[in-house]
């Protein structure tokens, strides 16, 4: 069952005015004025899920506020948590086939991006809410590794840690094969800007959900260092 109450995340967005945010605008937005062999209503469909989270890449994953803190608190604790950081370098990004969603990701690891990952992972620990017994059954259906079962356990998600992979959804899970290549085939062309580009991060952006259908919305976006 989705949550009924606001939950929170701290996410990558790109740079305004970027190559990335440009291709973002253009894949996802209603009146882009995309030129493409797919159309808005069928990409308007494969993108559904996606679109409400947001184009971004998780570093903290989306969790309920512990009701004895406060959202003061959490950008508080943002904004000083991105004082702390310095921008990071990613390898160039390629299209890739997760599962069955295809995602824009760096083209091979980074430590420097899963040390900071793993930081932020921490830093906001504790103002996420534990996880309630129906949450935990759910997501054990996606039938998790012992490794990332304990990551569940632990953090609240089981895609964290060791288990973390950097990566920036572009449509929902599409069961055919054959239509997933026929997509890979034109966001190849659509993201020629971004793919084979590398990224550099340089701020963490706070979002927000208000409820369990609206979308994930940014609440502040925060620069690294003490600029």
């Amino acid at each position: 069952m989705l949550p009924l109450t606001p939950r929170y995340a701290i996410y990558y967005s790109p740079d305004p005015g970027s190559p990335l945010a440009a291709f973002s605008q253009a894949w996802f937005g209603p009146d882009s004025g995309l030129t493409s062999a797919l159309d808005r209503p069928y990409i308007d469909r494969i993108t559904t899920n996606t679109r409400r989270y947001g184009f971004h890449g998780t570093l903290k994953p989306p969790f309920e506020l512990n009701p004895i803190l406060s959202l003061d608190g959490l950008m508080a604790a943002a904004r000083i948590f991105a004082r702390t950081m310095a921008t990071v370098e990613l390898p160039p990004l390629e299209l890739a086939v997760i599962g069955k969603f295809i995602a824009l990701t760096p083209a091979h690891e980074s430590a420097a991006l899963e040390k900071l990952a793993a930081a932020c992972v921490r830093a906001f620990e504790a103002f996420r809410v534990p996880m309630s017994a129906e949450q935990f059954a759910q997501y054990k259906l996606n039938k998790l590794t012992v490794h990332q079962e304990q990551m569940l356990k632990h953090w609240g998600y089981p895609y964290v840690m060791e288990e973390f992979r950097f990566h920036m959804s572009l449509t929902d899970k599409i069961e055919d094969e054959a239509e997933r290549i026929r997509v890979m085939d034109e966001l190849a062309k659509i993201a020629s800007p971004v793919v084979g580009k590398p990224l550099v991060v340089r701020a963490i952006t706070v979002f927000r959900q208000p409820g369990s259908n609206e979308p994930m919305v940014p609440v502040e976006r925060i620069p690294f260092g003490r600029g």
